[in-house]
């Protein structure tokens, strides 16, 4: 009886030496490419309201859509990641964290990109309709996915 407990726990420790535990970067592409479908989804849906057409022209922002919110994904989600596993954040305090971080971004491309003149007064309320389910998108497809699994 002895021996077949001492089996196991050598089992179960040899497994854990052979798959070690993840870490939260290793959901950075998943949540990165899910999270630039739904931003160039929902940035599409939006052109295509707003000009009442839908057209050529609609796939081709879809698709540069996704080039951008991937790549500012990949880039800021590396960095998110990172704070969330050195400051041991949790659930609540991860998720404040892409809302505000998500918000700021979106924000600041907004003013890098169209060059607004009014300020504040340009922001356009239809981009937190893009953003604000994008960083519950990003955050559920990595910090909520890791925690769910371990």
């Amino acid at each position: 009886m002895k021996d077949s407990k001492t089996q196991l726990h050598n089992r179960a420790a040899n497994t854990a030496e052979e798959h070690p535990a993840p870490s939260l970067l290793w959901r950075l592409w998943p949540a990165a490419v899910a999270t630039a479908a739904f931003a160039a989804l929902a940035h599409a849906v939006l052109v295509a309201i707003a000009a009442r057409s839908i057209g050529l022209e609609l796939v081709y922002i879809a698709g540069l859509s996704f080039v951008v919110a991937l790549v500012v994904a990949l880039i800021g989600g590396a960095v998110l990641l990172a704070i969330v596993r050195v400051l041991r954040f949790g659930l609540i305090s991860s998720l404040l964290l892409f809302l505000v971080a998500v918000q700021a971004v979106a924000i600041w491309l907004q003013f890098y990109l169209f060059e607004f003149q009014n300020g504040w007064a340009d922001i356009s309320w239809q981009y937190g309709l893009i953003s604000v389910p994008a960083s519950l998108v990003a955050w559920h497809q990595s910090v909520f996915y890791f925690h769910k699994r371990s």
